[in-house]
């Protein structure tokens, strides 16, 4: 009788367990990529409420810049928010003539959150001077109504070489 209680719970377990809807972690890696596509975008053209929606609206999430100078961090929603907001209105130079590319994607998800490393390189005409700047990046997204949002972003200034 013992044996016969193990084999139906087992079995029940099984069940339940094959009848998981399985997640197409590919086609997440994907709506992860197009959230960063989305993010740079909304920066070029100055889209303050496009780079909104690309965030977790919460006290937890954090921004973070880091370079050879030290760290800027802005913590929770309303930090971020105000942030992107002085990015946004920044008029100082010609978005048209920079252009940034993500590069070398490692992407691990986990149900509805996931992890992010990647590179960012960054070249054009910067008020008035030529740049080219590296920059490695890590982020944690959360699903948040069926749609990935940053919780985290935490980029580093990559040094040039003397």
């Amino acid at each position: 009788m013992k044996k016969l209680g193990f084999v139906l719970l087992s079995s029940t377990a099984l069940l339940f367990s094959t009848c998981q809807p399985k997640v197409d972690t590919e086609k997440e890696k994907e709506a992860i990529k197009s959230v960063f596509e989305q993010e740079k975008s909304a920066f070029f053209n100055q889209d303050y409420v496009a780079i909104g929606e690309t965030w977790v609206k919460e006290s937890s999430s954090a921004k973070i810049f880091m370079d050879e100078n030290g760290q800027t961090r802005f913590e929770g929603w309303e930090s971020i928010n105000e942030s992107i907001k002085k990015e946004t209105e920044d008029t100082s130079w010609n978005r048209k003539l920079v252009k940034a590319n993500f590069l070398n994607y490692k992407i691990d998800v986990m149900d509805k959150s996931a992890w992010v490393m990647c590179d960012t390189h960054w070249e054009g005409i910067f008020r008035g001077d030529t740049m080219s700047v590296d920059q490695f990046r890590i982020c944690i997204l959360k699903k948040v109504d069926d749609k990935w949002r940053f919780a985290l972003m935490a980029i580093y200034n990559i040094p040039k070489e003397q």
